[in-house]
């Protein structure tokens, strides 16, 4: 910036008259009061380069009573805290109030500024395809307009996040970084179709769904309840044995056995007759599972976060 151009800027800061433009309604004197005291609280701060807090200022002061003089400063502040693309606008903004009000001063200044923003802005083209119904698309979460797609549009320096959505399309994202003066054409790209719905609310993750049929497990099963019920028949022969042995060599009353061997097989055939029973119990129960796995209807094998499980459903 020039000395002429500070010194015309200096000029223009210091004026705290706020000139009103044409608009439909005059401000209330109260409003007019509040809209000074806030332009001149901008201008505080401005000077104390606190351009974040400033520029709230000035835009509530231009509200309550538009002036070209407050939109001006309003420009200069937004161009001072880097959002250039609102600065651009807010200054063209300004030059309409200049000519409205025959400001020759101000009308000159928003031009200069107006013809260096265009330089350092970057720009952002968005390729759509204007075929696919019902098409929304936003640059950091506004909505760009139908009529700017294919044209470049200006943005500030900095990271944008680029959005679009379609009934029946997978929504689309992307993020990128301009700098100054930096020009970028975008193309938004759609998949084909929308992922699936993720699944309601309190279902298991990761649900396997299983159709009913002869699996592994029934064979498994069905496999340890023969050959427990096996066990079971051989033992329980055995210990059938071994005890008539005991009942024709010994005395049960007297405690005497004329066959000494006779003592043992009793033993033995008491033992036998335990692991005969348990045998049984497991392949009962072994075989009462593998005959019910092939009549369920269907079965799901769920991970979830408490871990795995098989639910069947009859």
């Amino acid at each position: 910036m020039g000395c002429s151009t500070a010194s015309r800027l200096g000029a223009l800061l210091l004026v705290v008259t706020l000139a009103p433009t044409a608009r439909a309604a005059e401000p209330s004197a109260s409003d007019k009061n509040l809209a000074q005291s806030l332009f001149e609280q901008g201008r505080a701060l401005m000077d104390g380069k606190r351009y974040a807090e400033a520029c709230p200022r000035f835009a509530d002061s231009e509200r309550l009573d538009p002036g070209g003089g407050t939109v001006l400063n309003l420009a200069l502040c937004y161009e001072k805290l880097g959002k250039l693309a609102l600065a651009h606008s807010t200054y063209n903004e300004a030059l309409s109030a200049a000519i409205a009000e025959r400001r020759a001063d101000r009308e000159s200044f928003a031009r200069e500024r107006i013809a260096a923003l265009g330089a350092r802005l970057p720009r952002l083209t968005l390729r759509v395809d204007e075929a696919t119904p019902g098409l929304d698309v936003r640059v950091d979460g506004t909505q760009v307009p139908a009529s700017a797609w294919g044209l470049p549009m200006p943005v500030d320096p900095g990271r944008h996040t680029i959005e679009a959505s379609a009934p029946g399309r997978a929504p689309y994202e992307a993020i990128l970084t301009l700098g100054e003066g930096e020009r970028r054409e975008l193309p938004v790209a759609f998949a084909a179709e929308a992922p699936p719905p993720p699944p309601p609310p309190g279902s298991g993750r990761g649900e396997t769904h299983l159709e009913p049929r002869r699996s592994p497990t029934f064979w498994i099963v069905g496999g340890i309840a023969v050959a427990a019920l096996g066990t079971s028949a051989v033992t329980g022969a055995v210990a059938w044995s071994d005890h008539q042995t005991f009942d024709q060599q010994c005395n049960p009353n007297r405690h005497y056995c004329s066959d000494p061997g006779a003592a043992a097989d009793a033993s033995r055939g008491t033992t036998m007759a335990w692991i005969s029973t348990a045998t049984l119990g497991v392949g009962a129960i072994a075989g009462i599972v593998a005959l019910a796995l092939p009549m369920a209807d269907r079965m799901t094998l769920a991970a979830g976060p408490g871990g795995v499980s098989l639910r069947t459903t009859w």
